[in-house]
């Protein structure tokens, strides 16, 4: 007899591996660079010091810069306290009051200048190939390296338009990659394109997979699988099923009679193929000598012989 299974709906498609997070570090300055204390392939955390550029000229414009205010500020606190006893004028105040600030522009556009002789990490992640060298110049527009944040990896995947409406937020994702053909990695849905390709009549959509085992990595090719829902179904081992041009049809038997019966088959489920339409759950289903029968010919059922659980 048929048994129930869960029977998944489901839809496959390729897709490319990226990480959630990446960039290009570039400079934002031209300089010679004085240390790499990074190699290719490091993890590193934010914050981390990846290019530092000779900054000898940006440090002595900051010590000066802050002599500069110094005196800026002294000066403007002097006419205030002068003020007070109405002994400065009050333009001249203002004059002190302005230079003070001016001043304090200057300081903090050395700041940002010396800042930007060091190339931080902007988060965290794991470096790409590093081939500068200490002495290198760098223009300000050369890729040092890349950063990429790989503790999670998105999956992009295109699929027909009639899967459209079926797609939603949370659904489970499953990819296997060619560098690990035993491996099933498992994904949540995170967006559906909001329109279709015009061009290709497809539409895209996003998961994001757990990686912290670091094993994925991006630019990798996946074999995708989207489940789409499940629901309880009839299902009979291959063996019973037999095709014949455009029809499918099983042995089923009857008071020891045979009866050619028509099915509509669905999913494959292993070594069991999921039954839409044709039989009902207390159909006998001939598993085993099917070939030696004909519509309406006696048969004789061995109780002892069993596979899969179904006679």
């Amino acid at each position: 007899m048929p048994e129930m299974r869960t029977i998944e709906d489901d839809v496959s498609a390729v897709g490319t591996l990226r990480p959630v997070r990446a960039v290009q570090i570039v400079p934002d300055v031209a300089g010679r660079v004085t240390e790499v204390p990074v190699s290719s392939g490091q993890q590193v955390s934010e914050g981390d010091l990846l290019i530092q550029l000779d900054d000898r000229a940006e440090r002595a414009a900051v010590a000066e810069a802050e002599a500069t205010l110094s005196e800026a500020e002294q000066e403007y606190r002097r006419f205030e306290r002068l003020e007070e006893t109405n002994a400065a004028a009050e333009a001249r105040l203002e004059e002190a009051r302005a230079a003070f600030l001016r001043a304090e522009a200057v300081l903090m556009r050395a700041q940002a200048a010396l800042e930007d002789r060091a190339v931080n990490a902007p988060f965290g992640g794991t470096l790409g190939v590093i081939d500068t060298e200490k002495g290198t110049f760098l223009n300000g527009s050369e890729t040092v390296t890349r950063l990429s944040d790989l503790s999670m990896i998105e999956v992009s995947v295109t699929l027909p338009e009639r899967y459209f409406e079926r797609v939603t937020p949370g659904q489970t994702l499953e990819i296997r990659t060619p560098a690990f053909p035993d491996e099933t990695f498992e994904g949540r849905v995170t967006l559906r394109a909001p329109e279709i390709d015009l061009g290709t009549r497809s539409f895209e959509i996003r998961a994001e997979v757990d990686n912290s085992d670091g094993l994925l990595v991006g630019g990798m090719f996946a074999n995708s699988r989207l489940v789409l829902g499940s629901s309880e179904g009839m299902a009979i081992p291959d063996d019973a099923i037999i095709s014949e041009g455009l029809a499918t049809y099983v042995y089923t038997v009857t008071d020891g009679t045979a009866a050619r019966t028509d099915i509509e088959v669905g999913t494959s489920l292993g070594p069991l193929t999921e039954v839409r339409d044709g039989l009902d759950m207390d159909s006998r289903v001939v598993i085993a000598g099917w070939d030696q029968l004909s519509d309406g010919a006696p048969v004789e059922i061995d109780e002892d012989v069993a596979r899969e659980g179904l006679e």
